[in-house]
């Protein structure tokens, strides 16, 4: 498969990464001697183009982390350039109506799921990784099983047809927005609500019940062990820069009190 995270969950694990929103090739290696299990790098609200997502990609694979990549929108561009550079799995924000939902599994994966444009590209070794070195069925095939393809639930539109999405083959599991989603639902921030509760119990409920996965951000090491003990298969805890700023903030307090 050449999907570690993928497996990891399937063998009954859990995988836990974080945002990575700033930062350098040198920052995506230190972040693999810190345990994590991959990373999700943004490019709708981070500053990549192709070339930096793809050495952040590059970075990630040679430190152990799983890359995924959060693109801005649903089009062939975004798609298709995050997927050749390596990508092993996606996430899809902003998304509203099933008509998107099927045009991003049309673009994302191979027939008979999808339509993606064919390349044996970067992410494939140029071709020459085992997974990728046979016939273009058995390519297509193993591509297909090897990306991760998680929409992001972070609208109301989208919670109102969750049932469907999770039903869509070539969905591999959904990725929850809680900011965006509670804005959404009126209620920004307020995670307590339980309105916001309710919303929650009905994505983990929609896609578990097809056997898929269930991934979220969470702001906390407490809020990420909530989520593991409430049977989520992934978290990314905070980002990046957030991160780096509270440690050393921590070190100034613990210096200067």
């Amino acid at each position: 498969m050449g999907n570690k995270l993928k497996e990891t969950i399937l063998a009954g694990g859990n995988g836990l990464g974080t945002f990575f929103s700033a930062g350098d090739m040198s920052m995506m290696e230190c972040l693999g001697y810190t345990g994590l299990d991959f990373v999700i790098i943004d490019c709708e609200h981070g500053p990549f183009d192709t070339m930096d997502q793809m050495d952040m990609i590059r970075a990630a694979e040679s430190v152990g982390l799983t890359p995924i990549v959060r693109i801005a929108d649903v089009s062939h561009k975004e798609i298709q350039r995050a997927l050749d550079a390596g990508a092993q799995g996606l996430v899809v924000p902003c998304l509203r109506t099933m008509d998107e939902i099927k045009k991003m599994v049309d673009l994302a994966k191979y027939p008979p799921l999808g339509n993606r444009g064919f390349i044996k590209g970067r992410g494939a070794g140029f071709g020459n990784m085992d997974w990728a070195s046979g016939s273009v069925a058995e390519f297509m095939a193993n591509s297909n099983d090897r990306v991760l393809l998680l929409p992001q639930c972070e609208t109301v539109e989208c919670l109102d047809i969750i049932e469907d999405v999770a039903k869509v083959d070539g969905v591999d599991g959904i990725f929850i927005g809680p900011f965006d989603l509670s804005i959404s639902l009126g209620i920004p921030g307020d995670f307590e609500s339980p309105m916001f509760v309710e919303a929650l119990d009905r994505i983990v409920n929609a896609f578990k019940a097809e056997g898929k996965m269930v991934f979220a951000y969470v702001n906390t090491p407490e809020e990420a062990i909530d989520r593991f003990a409430k049977g989520y298969d992934g978290v990314t805890v905070n980002l990046n820069f957030n991160v780096m700023v509270s440690a050393y903030k921590s070190l100034v307090r613990a210096i200067r009190k």
